[in-house]
């Protein structure tokens, strides 16, 4: 592990980035679970308020941490005068590919899902069921999480590489 002072600039804030959204990921697992792992997860069915009410919570905190955490890094690298290269840009673009290829993959599991549900009869029990506005819900923004984080874990990644 290297040490923050080791580290250039953008891979710092890749670093603080990706502590951020795993933390905002645990605010909205928080959220939308009853918290018990151990004896299964289990997404608890919210109403539509309350689905609105996580979606708000969740969007608010992480434009709060993301401006913040894009404003003190904007603000460091006017007094340091350091601009991104073109490896940073590089490496942007690889971490933005592999969140994308993340999310599509994700989200045709779930369409799958969803037919597969749709389509047997009534005793098939899957493994995971989006058909009720909870799960589907928790379904979409655990996918867009999980690319975010995979986007910010390739920039971390490939920072350290050779």
């Amino acid at each position: 592990m290297a040490l923050i002072a080791d580290m250039s600039e953008p891979e710092r804030q890749s670093w603080i980035t990706l502590i951020a959204d795993v933390c905002v990921f645990s605010i909205f697992i928080k959220s939308m679970t009853s918290g018990q792992f151990l004896n299964g997860f289990s997404v608890d069915n919210n109403d539509a308020a309350g689905l609105v009410g996580v979606y708000i919570l969740v969007i608010v905190a992480a434009i709060i941490i993301h401006s913040i955490i894009a404003g003190i890094f904007a603000m460091r690298g006017k007094v340091s005068g350091l601009e991104r290269d073109e490896r940073d840009i590089e490496i942007e673009r690889k971490g933005a590919r592999n969140g994308f290829w993340v999310v599509s993959i994700a989200i045709n599991i779930v369409i799958f899902q969803l037919l597969v549900e749709n389509s047997l009869p009534s005793g098939y029990e899957p493994l995971f069921s989006v058909t009720s506005p909870s799960h589907m819900f928790f379904a979409l923004m655990a996918i867009m999480f999980l690319g975010d984080i995979v986007y910010r874990a390739t920039m971390v990644l490939a920072y350290r590489g050779p």
